[in-house]
């Protein structure tokens, strides 16, 4: 425990990581530093430390730990009083990690080992975790360590331990967190609900320091743009990736927690193993290195965090590699230290040596980056605690062995704690030494070794160790029992101590590019968009131009500015100065608006339903895009450019629905169509009442329960909306006076309904449920906007179109379940020949890079006319999600969302040539072909380094094969575990 005063002399005193003296003195008295400098009065009685030869440095800090703070237990919540809390058990807000805490002597020890002085802890279980405590590492009480509390309140899209069913997706868990924080922010306005300890804790912490947890570089973003809504810049954890969105996430001005941990390499010799590895993975293990110093390049404050690791003993080694990829030393060091301290305003305390300061220290041999660095102690607010005792000289190097008959070669490596030791007769050559048992015991030691060739013969010595490790001699016994003495001198320049004290690290590797997405066939610098004139195309306008043949189309700035044939360009863009210009001959080719899918469960992460509840109208699909999905490049060379985003078909009302275009490469925020008409995802049928998924206890459990949830949802929606119109409309006076509506998610989404502010996309098969569902809208007021699959619609057709409903249905998919054997490949012909706006969707991964041939089966089916059947995927869909004055056909003022086909779209032969998102080409077929290369020779240059890195003794891990989950309308929870009993749909 730490004396009154202690006085540490003849240091080297680094009392940050840029400021450094010589000679210096450091004075801790009651465990905070009273002075540090070259010209320290040493008071009477002190008990000084001669540290000539070490260095002390401020020790480290870590920002992100649960140390002592085990996830809460079932008795604990059993404990709680009833109905003092926020009713979902995965908000634990309240809790308080200094009321919580538990010792873990072995774990702060083993920090103490690496330098760690300082924990900011937290228990990691829940999606509101409640707050930090900032703990000292040495072993006094737990009341006496918690050097700061409340520090950080701490989040995550993770339910942990919670046994409630909502939320069973991140979409749910980002859902109830916005509610939970605008019914926070409701209750601390109005006093109403006062008395819940999770909302007032909540209604705190909006105000405070708040830190998220984010597994990767796209939730980072996720965080960002949830807590904008109320004001909120958070500190967040990140994954190491951060490299591959950085331009985003500088943008969010968050500043970062990075992990202190590398990817292993895989093992990839057999060739079969290295193709297991997907590019992103390889990618990312030559890439993760560079990431805390592209962090640092683009200005973002940044810390380390040990989070993840399991096993600390690796982290000065994976710190070295950040250095060695081009982070600053004194940067590497700051991180882990002043950096950390101010990031949680813990700076006026923790982080330097400076006068004030608490008394957290190391003491070293020389700079901690230094390969052959040796953490001799860990100081804890004055307490000392000894790793490997400074005071023994360090006996590392070569050494000339003195055996009395001759000289010897005697070789030691490693630090005081553990040594290893060779040695060789002097005319031998390296590979001919023999291991010698080296055992220390303060400043003597024994050594004993046996020839190679006469294993009985041992040698043992016994000794002194002399002149700080240079010179040991002693007495010694030969083969046969005769003694004789022994010395050994070391070798000038063998030593640790008579190399340069610097942090050794190698030169930076190079490192491939960051390819955007990381996941291959993306773009190293982002695709411009042009000016571009197409020149002789066959148009398949969709207008009542029809399909024109020679014509030109010109694009700029993101539109189509005209068509026709032979296009001037001085006409076009009259005056001094016009735009350069890219004319692509397209004879013999045709044009056409982009292909829209209605109906698409693809670029979703992390669940597509949230089917813990009936009617989950709160939950956006908007918030969980996930822009890395490879199928969003696959659909772009399938000629899609507009995708709705659906929930899953697990509830009767589902969640609301991101409309996105395929902007492939850009982060997920700006893939989302930010103007578009809001929709929502309903359901009937089969996935909706699971009764033949075994037992449950979810309502609805029937038919007849689905249209009943449908009427007590819209009844509740009306009242909602009714409140708000009269609160909202009432006089300023009045207004002040009554108690202000709560803001309710769920029926906010179902009273944009009732408003015709949000349209509903049904999934829906069988004729008896279509027309239910009408029943139920034409009573409560609003119009059902499409039924998506549809298959008995041929049945609804004429009340379908009386209703004013759009139909997007399957080509020709049939009997596969029970529901859908009324189906007919003649549908869409019929619905169309009806009167009803229809289209024809994927709701498939695959079947959406085809839906030019599913258009096609219009005409076999039902000889539909190829412009109608064209408009079956482009004008009708982007009609459903009122998106028509936009996109789905080819005229001036519209989106230049095209695609250059090299034959008829609608023939089987057809190929996607180049697909254009707002006038930039996103897919292109020779740059395919190009990116092909590409990728198969990263996969080479890394997959050798690799293979390198393992033959130079680096840990490696077993490849594995990672299939891509592809989401489908009945898959439930955040892994996509679909039941067994039902199909794809």
């Amino acid at each position: 425990m730490a004396t009154p005063v202690v006085v540490l002399t003849n240091a080297t005193l680094h009392t940050d990581a840029r400021s450094t003296l010589l000679r210096a003195t450091l004075l801790i008295r009651d465990g905070v530093v009273a002075a540090a400098g070259m010209n320290v009065a040493i008071p009477a009685g002190a008990q000084v430390r001669d540290m000539h030869g070490l260095h002390i440095w401020p020790a480290l800090i870590e920002p992100y730990s649960d140390l002592g703070l085990p996830a809460s237990t079932t008795d604990e919540r059993k404990a709680e009083v009833k109905g003092a809390r926020q009713g979902n058990a995965a908000l634990r807000a309240e809790a308080r990690a200094q009321a919580l805490m538990k010792p873990d002597a072995e774990r702060a020890a083993k920090l103490r080992e690496q330098g760690f002085a300082l924990a900011i802890t937290h228990r990691m279980d829940g999606i509101a975790r409640g707050t930090s405590c900032a703990l000292l590492l040495n072993d006094r009480p737990v009341d006496e360590r918690v050097a700061r509390t409340d520090v950080a309140a701490h989040f995550s899209f993770n339910k942990g331990s919670s046994p409630d069913a909502y939320p069973s997706s991140q979409m749910g868990a980002i859902a109830l967190l916005r509610q939970a924080l605008l019914d926070a922010q409701w209750s601390a306005r109005t006093k109403v609900h006062d008395h819940d300890v999770t909302l007032a804790a909540l209604a705190q912490q909006l105000s405070g320091r708040l830190v998220v947890e984010g597994a990767d570089r796209n939730e980072l973003l996720r965080w960002s743009v949830l807590l904008r809504e109320f004001g909120v810049t958070p500190i967040a954890k990140g994954g190491g990736d951060e490299y591959a969105r950085l331009k985003a996430i500088k943008s969010t001005a968050m500043p970062l927690l990075l992990p202190l941990r590398l990817p292993e390499a895989y093992d990839v010799e057999d060739p079969y193993d290295a193709q297991e590895v997907t590019f992103a993975r390889l990618k990312h293990w030559e890439l993760a290195p560079y990431n805390a110093h592209r962090v640092d390049t683009a200005g973002i404050a940044f810390a380390f965090t040990t989070h993840g690791r399991t096993d600390l003993k690796g982290l000065w080694k994976d710190l070295r590699r950040m250095v060695a990829c081009g982070l600053d030393t004194a940067r590497a060091l700051e991180a882990m230290t002043t950096d950390a301290a101010r990031l949680f305003g813990l700076d006026d305390r923790h982080g330097t040596l400076a006068p004030g300061m608490s008394a957290d220290l190391i003491v070293t041999s020389s700079h901690p980056l230094d390969e052959h660095n040796i953490i001799h102690e860990t100081w804890v607010a004055g307490d000392r605690y000894v790793h490997v005792d400074p005071d023994l000289a360090e006996l590392a190097g070569t050494y000339d062995l003195n055996l009395g008959d001759a000289i010897w070669k005697l070789t030691v490596k490693g630090v005081p704690a553990k040594l290893e030791s060779t040695v060789r007769r002097a005319s031998e050559a390296d590979s001919l030494a023999v291991k010698v048992k080296l055992e220390r015991q303060g400043p003597l030691v024994t050594l004993s070794f046996s020839l190679k060739d006469d294993a009985n013969a041992i040698t043992r010595l016994s000794g002194t160790v002399h002149a700080g490790g240079g010179v040991w001699d002693g007495q010694g016994q030969r083969p046969g029992g005769q003694w004789f003495p022994w010395s050994a001198i070391r070798e000038a320049g063998s030593s640790s101590k008579d190399r340069n004290d610097t942090a050794r690290t190698a030169p930076p590797n190079s490192a491939g590019p960051v390819h955007h997405p990381l996941v291959g066939f993306g773009w190293t610098s982002a695709p411009q968009q042009l000016t571009t004139i197409f020149r002789n195309a066959t148009v398949w306008t969709n207008t009542d131009k029809g399909i024109l043949r020679n014509t030109d189309v010109c694009i700029h700035q993101g539109r189509v500015v005209a068509l026709g044939q032979g296009l001037q360009v001085e006409e076009l863009f009259p005056g001094k100065v016009r735009p350069a210009i890219t004319e692509i001959d397209a004879t013999g080719r045709h044009l056409t608006s982009g292909i829209v899918d209605e109906h698409s469960h693809i670029a979703i992460s992390r669940g597509v339903n949230e089917g813990s509840m009936s009617i989950s109208s709160q939950v956006r699909i908007g918030d969980v895009v996930n822009p890395d999905d490879i199928n969003i490049y696959r659909n772009l060379a399938g000629g899609v450019t507009t995708v709705q985003l659906l929930h899953g078909s697990a509830n009767p009302i589902g969640g609301q629905s991101a409309l996105i275009k395929l902007r492939w490469g850009q982060p997920a925020d700006s893939m989302l169509i930010r103007s578009a008409h809001g929709h929502i995802k309903f359901a009937l049928g089969e996935n909706v009442k699971q009764s033949n998924w075994g037992p449950g206890s979810r309502f609805p459990r029937s038919r007849m329960g689905v249209e009943q949830q449908f009427y007590d949802a819209f009844h509740r929606a009306k009242d909602y909306d009714s409140t708000w119109r009269l609160w909202n409309g009432a006089k300023p006076k009045t207004r002040n006076a009554s108690e202000e509506p709560r803001r309710d998610l769920q029926l906010e989404a179902l009273a944009e309904i009732l408003r015709s502010e949000r349209s509903i996309s049904c999934h829906s098969y069988v004729q008896s449920e279509i027309d239910m569902l009408m029943h139920v809208a034409d009573s409560m007021g609003f119009t059902v906007n499409t039924f998506t699959h549809i298959l008995e619609g041929y049945k609804m057709a004429a009340k379908m179109k009386e209703h004013g409903v759009s139909a997007s249905t399957f080509s020709d998919w049939w009997a596969y379940k029970f529901e859908v054997y009324d189906a007919i490949p003649y549908n869409a012909a019929l619905l169309h020949a009806a009167g009803v706006n229809t289209g024809i969707n994927s709701d498939d991964a695959e079947m959406s890079r085809r839906l030019n041939q599913e258009a096609a089966k219009a005409i076999k089916y039902g000889g539909v006319a190829p412009e109608e059947a064209w408009k079956m995927v482009t004008l009708n869909p982007a009609r459903m999600l009122k998106l028509d004055h936009r996109i789905g056909s080819v005229e001036p003022g519209k989106d230049a969302d095209l695609v250059l086909w090299s034959a008829d779209p609608l023939s089987i032969a057809a190929k996607v040539e180049r697909t254009y998102v707002d006038g930039i080409c996103y897919f292109d077929r020779t740059s395919d072909g190009q990116q092909r290369a590409i990728i198969a020779s990263e996969r080479d240059r890394i997959v050798r380094a690799m293979m390198a890195a393992k033959a130079d003794g680096a840990p490696t891990r077993k490849a594995r094969r990672e299939r891509q989950h592809l989401w489908h309308c009945d898959d439930i929870g955040e892994e996509g575990h679909q039941h067994e009993e039902h199909d794809d749909h």
